[in-house]
């Protein structure tokens, strides 16, 4: 599945699931949902595919609070939380 097809049914989502995405993180990136381990780990098997840990569920919903009343495309929505992803912080165009 695509990252932005994960992004569009966060709310359908599990919290307690990882979300991993294979580089370069975009839209279009390969994506896996990976239901949290014991350890809060990322399963070898899934680093071994080449995914790297993205965010988990709970914390992508919790940054795009404020930004979804902006009525924004999928495609920003995306992009806000790949650039938080990447970065730890807001970019500063959803200021």
């Amino acid at each position: 599945m695509k990252l932005i097809d994960v992004i569009a049914g966060l709310d359908d989502i599990p919290e307690e699931t990882f979300i991993c995405v294979r580089r370069p993180w975009n839209n279009d990136a390969e994506a896996l949902l990976v239901p949290f381990t014991d350890d809060l780990g990322i399963p070898a098997e899934v680093k071994a595919q080449g995914f790297e840990y993205f965010l988990e569920v709970y914390i992508a919903r919790e940054i795009l609070e404020g930004f979804m009343q902006r009525g924004p495309t999928l495609e920003q929505v995306t992009d806000f939380v790949t650039y938080y992803a990447d970065n730890d912080a807001y970019p500063a165009w959803a200021h």
